[in-house]
């Protein structure tokens, strides 16, 4: 299964597919190759939900990236993600606020 969107949108079609199967347990084991490709936030509370069905997570890389590269990530997601809301995916202004963000952030 594969969803485009953000970690941070719970509605992701397919995210909410898995869970449904999880729950009806259907699924043995999940397979991903980051936690936040999961999820952004929460990663441990889905994993002992995940778990109370039977179904394991299994993360392929661990550790390749640094507490923060993984911090600056999120910072950049998390602007991203509300300034998408605020002024639209493709406007202007939003692409220049996630370019500041990420700039400040690289330092």
């Amino acid at each position: 299964m594969k969803d485009a969107g953000s970690g941070l949108n719970e509605d992701r079609r397919n995210f909410q597919k898995l869970l449904r199967m999880v729950m009806n347990k259907e699924v043995s084991k999940v397979i991903i190759a980051y936690p936040d490709r999961l999820t952004r936030f929460g990663f441990k509370t889905l994993e002992k939900f995940f778990k109370s069905y039977g179904t394991e997570i299994v993360i392929i890389n661990h550790g390749e990236r640094s507490p923060r590269e993984e911090l600056v990530e999120n910072l950049i997601t998390i602007i991203s993600h509300f300034a998408g809301k605020l002024y639209g995916m493709h406007s202007h202004k939003y692409k220049r606020m996630v370019e500041c963000a990420s700039l400040i952030l690289a330092k």
